[in-house]
């Protein structure tokens, strides 16, 4: 769609999270969508998903969206005791993976991500077999932390995966500062998560050229949590001509599935991220990109 690919990350958070989700595809208003494999609820997710799947108005792509953050990992908890705790729940935050990153025990800490990148991977092509050159992201963009990344990239080249997609988290901030009369309107914290991950975006650029993957950009880290329609188009014209002078992919990213308060189980555990599943800007994201028009 004219360089624009119009995304929903997580999918199989939740049931309810990825009926919103299969909404927005059977009316087709998505490109893609992104699907955590390590959740207790991906099984009937799926299942879910190809209940519907003939529905579709157009078939989206489909990337692993890898998970260090919430639920439950998928790997014998004793092998990876850096990443979860005795019962296999995640303890990780990004700030935590972030900084280990520049600490000793980087190449243990690395080696259990790589065993966990397997396994989520393995789980999302057994999923769904038909998919032959695959797509990643990440919950809450951990895949751009650098040890992360790197194990990443190890892994796909020691399993010699065919691999079309990788997202980086790149967003250009510019376009933000063209429009005057939305400054108040934007989350301050969301601004130094932008410049973190664009400086991450420096070390991720390097694999991706050697990879010949194509150059994006990524638009819903500053507006992350709230990507309401009316900033939305607001912002598009600047956005889509930076990317198209810079001969980048556009990829927006949405949130437009909802997680129920009865929904809420042991798998997350972090406050703030919790607020923001159940918040009503997810319905917010939802009606944004059923009535986004490009």
């Amino acid at each position: 769609m004219d360089g624009i690919d119009i995304h929903a990350d997580d999918f199989g958070e939740s049931l309810h999270t990825s009926e919103d989700i299969l909404e927005c595809l059977e009316a087709g208003k998505l490109e893609s969508i992104s699907v955590l494999s390590n959740m207790a609820c991906f099984e009937k997710c799926v299942a879910r998903y190809r209940e519907a799947q003939g529905g579709f108005a157009k078939e989206p792509k489909l990337s692993v969206h890898l998970n260090f953050i919430e639920g439950r990992c998928l790997s014998a908890p004793a092998r990876i005791p850096a990443l979860v705790d005795a019962d296999g729940y995640f303890t990780a935050s990004w700030g935590k993976l972030f900084l280990r990153s520049w600490l000793p025990g980087r190449k243990r800490l690395k080696g259990q991500l790589k065993e966990e990148i397997i396994l989520q991977t393995d789980a999302f092509r057994h999923a769904f077999p038909e998919i032959t050159e695959m797509r990643f992201d990440s919950h809450q963009h951990v895949h751009m932390i650098p040890v992360v990344a790197e194990a990443l990239f190890e892994v796909i080249a020691e399993k010699g995966w065919q691999v079309e997609y990788i997202r980086n988290a790149k967003e250009p901030l510019f376009p933000f500062f063209r429009e005057l009369s939305l400054y108040r309107t934007y989350r301050p914290v969301n601004f130094v998560k932008n410049i973190i991950l664009n400086f991450c975006a420096l070390l991720m650029e390097g694999h991706l050229k050697r990879m010949d993957l194509v150059p994006m950009y990524t638009w819903g880290l500053v507006m992350s949590g709230h990507m309401d329609l009316e900033r939305v188009e607001k912002l598009l014209p600047a956005m889509r001509k930076k990317a198209q002078r810079n001969g980048r992919m556009l990829e927006i990213l949405f949130h437009p599935g909802q997680l129920l308060q009865k929904e809420l189980t042991p798998e997350l555990k972090q406050k703030d991220g919790i607020s923001f599943y159940v918040s009503e800007d997810r319905r917010v994201e939802k009606s944004a990109v059923m009535r986004l028009e490009l």
